[in-house]
């Protein structure tokens, strides 16, 4: 019995562990459409029509849209309503509005264009209806039908919209970032012309310090000063020295003249004219 029944458990525990185990799902193949449903697919999108309503009621949701609608001869595909600003929101809720979200505009997919051609006209400038406790029960329709209009257009139309607020933010957002680095680099050559003011600052109060210091400093400090007046009284000393031989070696030629000619007084450029006069005359004499 204990042999028997040891295969049949070990079996059993095989089994559970299999149920147990998890499965993988299994990949979905697409196939690819044949031309007749092609056909059909691209006939049912031409039959369809395409309904905008350029008002909304206050906070109606599509849920509410879609109910309102259904029940007209056709069926009701898809219904897309258009948010409002998010900027409009949230200004009404700031002056302490409604917090509800609110639609502005919406668009109708309906199964047969023919019968949402007579919807748009019936319903267009009438009252919504639906008793009077409905609080949607006094507004218009305000409601157009849109030839030639699929619903492939109004997707590109949202996603080119959707794009145009991608670029526009990317754009706004590398323009933060130039402005952010522009003023960054300003700031900073701004920090290394105020360093070089403060280094200047503090040479030039170095400098004014070490020559209007106290004579108790270092020798090695004074010494240059001294040379280079030493070296200025030098050079000034040499045409004091020319100046006054040309003085002395003036009036001797003065005192020559007059002892040749008795002149009494000889003054200014005189002196130097009746001088070379004289040694012009004394060589002329002598060389005859």
């Amino acid at each position: 019995m204990d042999a028997s029944a040891g295969p049949s458990s070990s079996g059993s525990a095989a089994d559970a562990a299999d149920e147990q185990a998890p499965t993988k799902p299994k990949k979905k193949v697409i196939k690819p459409l044949t031309a007749k449903k092609l056909e059909k697919h691209l006939a049912e999108a031409e039959n369809r029509g395409v309904l905008y309503f350029s008002r909304i009621p206050p906070f109606m949701k599509p849920n509410k849209l879609r109910n309102l609608l259904e029940g007209m001869g056709t069926e009701v595909l898809r219904v897309y309503l258009a948010p409002e600003d998010a900027s409009a929101r949230a200004g009404r809720v700031r002056a302490g509005g409604n917090k509800k979200k609110n639609f502005t505009e919406a668009w109708v997919e309906f199964d047969n264009k023919r019968r949402a051609k007579r919807i748009a006209s019936t319903l267009n400038n009438t009252p919504i209806g639906g008793g009077n406790r409905d609080f949607y029960a006094h507004d218009l329709w305000n409601v157009k039908y849109l030839h030639r209009f699929k619903w492939a257009h109004l997707t590109e139309k949202i996603a080119y919209e959707a794009r145009v607020r991608r670029d526009k933010m990317q754009a706004e957002l590398s323009q933060a970032k130039k402005e952010t680095s522009f003023y960054l680099q300003k700031v900073e050559q701004a920090k290394a012309i105020d360093a070089m003011e403060d280094r200047k600052r503090k040479r030039a109060a170095e400098a004014s310090g070490g020559s209007g210091g106290d004579p108790a400093g270092p020798a090695a400090t004074d010494q240059p000063p001294l040379r280079k007046k030493a070296k200025h009284a030098e050079g000034e000393s040499a045409p004091r020295r020319s100046r006054v031989a040309t003085e002395e070696e003036e009036d001797e030629g003065l005192r020559q003249v007059r002892r040749r000619f008795k002149q009494r007084k000889v003054v200014g450029q005189q002196a130097a004219s009746a001088t070379a006069v004289g040694d012009s005359l004394l060589s002329s004499l002598l060389s005859r």
